[in-house]
């Protein structure tokens, strides 16, 4: 086949296409986290590959339908398609609005039972017959974008192929851009009105793929186009009319404020008279006044409260709370709250005595709720005198302080919030780890008190008691029970670690305040002779036996590890096909990933590989096809272990997870587009010299990363965020440009006569959305440093497919 030249209006055409790509993708993970329980904003992963994977095997199939002259026309057409689906998507949530019922039947499967929509009771754990293929159809919808911006992407990669390295490094630059523009789209727009503004960048590229004589007609067809989706997105934002009423699975037509950032959407909404009830940590003896409040929600589930503020009337509420022991033990001091939400802990605290408050918030929006948006009814809580507010995250923020507190408490800081990054930055996990522990321990006065509060029927403070051992004898505590008190009512249970040992004054002070209250004891330093599974793990001294023993994994979590909530030992994972009638609603996050994880290897079985088996048989048994489609399963894999273990090391380091996820995103998909450049200059018959010792650079340089980053790191934490962010781009550099060499080389290499590079494209996308699932469940089972390990090995696998004497009747 003869050599056709790239154009530059075409290389633009494929940045654009990606960014609108990579936007969509991302923004559905957040509108998914609204609508749905947020483990479901995985499912964004399987519509991606659905949608690409389909896509290829059209062009692998069929490639009479897509001639090669016609390509600029055809990729118009399917930027266009991929702008009239998003409308498409847009015109759902229209119909949601006008028609909530409709969105209860669809949505309702996917809640918890005890927060379904407009009724109680709905505790169908099937999906109902005659819903499937109302089911079918929004995920087919759903998928459609994607099935046109991959179409694009594969017809671009198949006639340019001769130019894959400098074509294939505008696809990377575009997404990564829209790794960044995500963030602002979110900002300034929100989730849904995001849909047609997204749609925009699909009807640019269709312009940009139009041949240069093109049709006015056509022209005239995309500028009107452009003027709708401009309209909606206009329309939306002064009337709400696609907006979003749902809020804990619930329709909510009351709702009173909502608002969305780049990692969240928050609503707030009146009470209901259940939730005014619904007091967790309430002394049951309490017979005063219940203030006044307003519910607010980040995304489905996390749920805090905001409280009406009428002075000295209701403080003696937040005194009879369990959360408020810490200070009522010390009697005052300062205090340091993580994640305060509607103000809750901080009232806690004050009403307590506490001399002077820090409210540590990740999510500005919430502190934008309580300060600005209902300043009246709150009365300016953050704005006090007492109180100092600080937006930031906990652990990185911590450790870039040189002062102590009193108290260091994080009361049920919401353990589920949506991931920022699809599924696996998970950001409160880091505020439960060793490593944490360590920062508040040295952040904590001689007498200080660490209070973190969970829900007791959950096992999460099982873990906190085991965690608190584990930290306390590294720290060579001799008896470290002597530091540790929980102590329980309505639910939650307060778990207090001591840089002291408790003394027999402040047990006989807990003792008293929890008689006066009718709190509950669970455990204290003088009583270890209890049956339950707390006192049991005291007197094992939380030893490996114990663990071994119980049921389900409590070991002390770590930054490498950091998956609190996730309880199941590894050997456990694959046998959860056995579980989910016996497993509590929270294990469920689980079961959907394992589920996931299922359906994305069923769906690149039936979509690329079985039909490639049935119709395309000859070419299979051509010399070095198997390992031809082997590498390039190895690249989509392996890309996705290191992307997301990388992202990890650096979360702490940046601060907001959202930062990660731009920065670490842009980073390696920028620099892996400036490689994927340079490898287009590579000399004709270099590919295969080349190769062999990149990969293997390519492998060590991992390997060090995933050993050299955290101390180097942690040693330049202090430095202005501005030259964290900067720092961790040029770190990541070196890396990023080695990424971007093996595809480009490769698909030069094994298919110089440019056929089956569908084939190559569609294998390499699945096992990289593949590969993104695969990472979480190994980091969750094993730590990232062994999923860095894994990416590694899996480059190592395609160095061997390349080093293989056959490889040279690859083509």
């Amino acid at each position: 086949m003869m050599s056709i030249d790239l154009d530059r209006r075409t290389c633009w055409g494929m940045f654009t296409i990606s960014l609108a790509g990579l936007m969509y993708e991302l923004i559905l993970t957040r509108i998914f986290s609204v609508l749905m329980w947020y483990h479901f904003a995985s499912m964004a992963i399987s519509l991606a590959l659905f949608g690409f994977s389909v896509a290829a095997l059209l062009v692998q199939l069929r490639p009479g339908w897509f001639p090669v002259e016609r390509t600029g026309r055809d990729c118009s057409l399917c930027s266009f398609g991929f702008a009239l689906a998003l409308g498409t998507m847009f015109g759902l949530f229209v119909l949601f609005r006008l028609q909530p019922q409709f969105a209860f039947k669809v949505l309702s499967f996917f809640h918890q039972p005890f927060y379904q929509p407009f009724q109680q009771g709905f505790y169908n754990k099937g999906v109902p017959f005659g819903l499937l293929p109302v089911l079918a159809l929004l995920y087919l919808v759903t998928a459609l974008p994607f099935f046109f911006s991959g179409l694009a992407v594969t017809l671009l990669l198949r006639r340019y192929l001769r130019q894959i390295g400098r074509l294939y490094s505008w696809d990377l630059f575009g997404a990564g851009a829209g790794c960044l523009l995500i963030i602002g789209v979110l900002l300034l727009v929100g989730g849904i009105s995001g849909l047609p503004l997204i749609a925009l960048f699909g009807l640019l590229a269709a312009f940009l793929f139009l041949p240069r004589p093109g049709s006015r007609g056509v022209r005239l067809l995309l500028a009107g186009a452009a003027l709708v989706l401009v309209g909606l997105t206009v329309g939306n934002l002064a009337t709400d009319f696609a907006g979003v009423r749902f809020v804990r699975g619930r329709y909510e037509p009351n709702l009173l404020w909502s608002a969305w950032n780049s990692f969240s959407r928050v609503a707030v909404y009146p009470s209901r008279g259940e939730e005014l009830q619904q007091a967790w940590g309430l002394s049951r003896t309490y017979r005063g006044p219940i203030p006044e409040q307003l519910g607010m929600v980040v995304d489905d589930t996390g749920y805090t409260t905001m409280y009406r503020w009428r002075g000295e009337e209701t403080l003696d509420y937040f005194r009879s709370n369990v959360i408020a022991l810490p200070y009522q033990l010390r009697g005052g001091g300062t205090g340091l709250v993580i994640g305060p939400g509607g103000g809750k802990d901080v009232l806690a605290a004050l009403a307590s005595g506490a001399d002077r408050v820090t409210a540590l918030e990740l999510n500005p929006l919430i502190a934008r709720a309580v300060d600005d948006q209902f300043v009246a009814f709150t009365g300016g809580l953050y704005r006090r005198p007492d109180v100092e507010l600080v937006v930031d995250e906990g652990r990185s923020w911590i450790r870039r302080q040189q002062r102590t507190w009193d108290v260091i408490q994080a009361s049920a800081v919401f353990g589920r919030m949506a991931p920022s990054a699809g599924a696996f930055t998970l950001s409160e996990n880091n505020l439960y780890t060793l490593e944490s522990f360590a920062d508040y321990w040295n952040h904590l006065s001689d007498n200080g008190v660490l209070s973190i509060s969970r829900f007791i029927f959950e096992r999460e403070t099982l873990r906190l008691v085991s965690l608190g051992l584990a930290f306390l004898q590294q720290q060579g505590v001799a008896d470290p029970a002597a530091h540790i008190a929980v102590i329980k009512e309505r639910g939650l249970a307060n778990f207090m670690l001591k840089k002291k040992p408790f003394s027999a004054a402040e047990i006989a002070r807990l003792r008293a305040i929890s008689a006066r209250l009718a709190f509950q004891e669970v455990l204290l330093p003088d009583r270890r002779e209890g049956d339950d599974p707390f006192h049991r793990l005291v007197r094992s001294g939380g030893d490996a036996a114990f663990h071994d023993e119980f049921p389900f994994d409590i070991s002390p979590t770590t930054d490498d590890r950091p998956f609190f909530y996730y309880m199941y030992k590894p050997a456990d994972f694959l046998t959860l096909f056995t579980f989910p009638d016996k497993s509590r609603f929270e294990d469920r996050a689980v079961l959907i990933l394992r589920n996931l994880l299922v359906v994305v290897a069923v769906l690149t079985l039936v979509c690329i590989i079985l039909p490639l088996l049935i119709w395309q048989r000859k070419a299979l048994r051509l010399p070095g096809s198997g390992r031809r489609l082997f590498y390039f399963a190895c690249l989509g894999l392996g890309f996705m272990l290191l992307e997301i273990g990388l992202m990890r090391r650096f979360i702490l380091f940046l601060g907001q997870p959202i930062y990660a996820l731009a920065v670490i995103l842009f980073a390696l998909l920028v620099f892996s587009g400036l490689g994927a450049l340079l490898a287009g200059r590579v000399p004709r018959g270099g590919e295969r010299r080349l190769l062999l010792p990149l990969l293997l650079v390519l492998v060590l340089l991992s390997q060090g990363y995933g050993y050299g980053l955290p101390p180097l790191l942690d040693a330049l934490l202090t430095l202005p965020l501005a030259a964290r962010c900067l720092l961790a781009g040029l770190l990541l550099a070196p890396l990023g440009v080695l990424l971007g060499f093996p595809l480009p080389l490769g698909m030069r290499l094994l298919h110089p006569d440019n056929r089956d590079v569908a084939w190559s494209w569609g294998v390499n996308g699945a096992t990289g959305v593949l590969g993104s699932l695969l990472a979480v469940v190994v980091a969750m089972n094993w730590g990232y440093t062994l999923t860095l390990l894994a990416g590694g090995l899996v480059y190592l696998l395609a160095l061997l497919a390349i080093l293989s004497r056959r490889s040279a009747a690859f083509g």
